[in-house]
């Protein structure tokens, strides 16, 4: 064979070993746990946002959620140390400052939808559920 050939053939050779093979991942070894499924995205709380009681409130009233905490107009804020799914909402364990130091407090939220999207607030700090609506903008 020629030299020029030969080179030839060594890099074609080398370059098909190097490229990955394609299709699906080999099965797993036999008695090996199975592969864990693909992980969705997190999706964003659907309570984050401006909440008010009315559209009228909004600019001055409104109650602040991030994923992370709540801040209302008057002066109740509370940290959140969990925040659990349930089929209605979200169940919140937090530390809440009222008029006083922070105390551990539990409350949910119950979302309900609708236009603008409604959600009401129970237990915690507050002394009776509060229903609020999400803010625009």
């Amino acid at each position: 064979m020629k030299p020029a050939l030969i080179a030839i053939l060594s890099v074609l050779s080398v370059a098909a070993c190097q490229r990955k093979a394609e299709g699906p991942p080999p099965p797993p070894p036999i008695g090996a746990p199975p592969p864990a499924p693909p992980q969705p995205a997190p999706t964003q709380a659907s309570f984050i946002g401006r909440w008010a009681a009315t559209a009228d409130l909004c600019a001055t009233g409104a109650w602040v959620f991030d994923a992370d905490r709540v801040s209302t107009a008057g002066e109740v804020g509370c940290r959140f140390g969990s925040v659990s799914p349930t089929p209605t909402g979200y169940l919140i364990n937090a530390s809440c400052t009222a008029e006083g130091p922070p105390q551990p407090k539990t409350f949910t939220l119950t979302m309900l939808g609708g236009t603008p999207p409604s959600m009401i607030v129970a237990g915690g700090p507050w002394s009776a559920p509060v229903t609020l609506h999400l803010c625009a903008g």
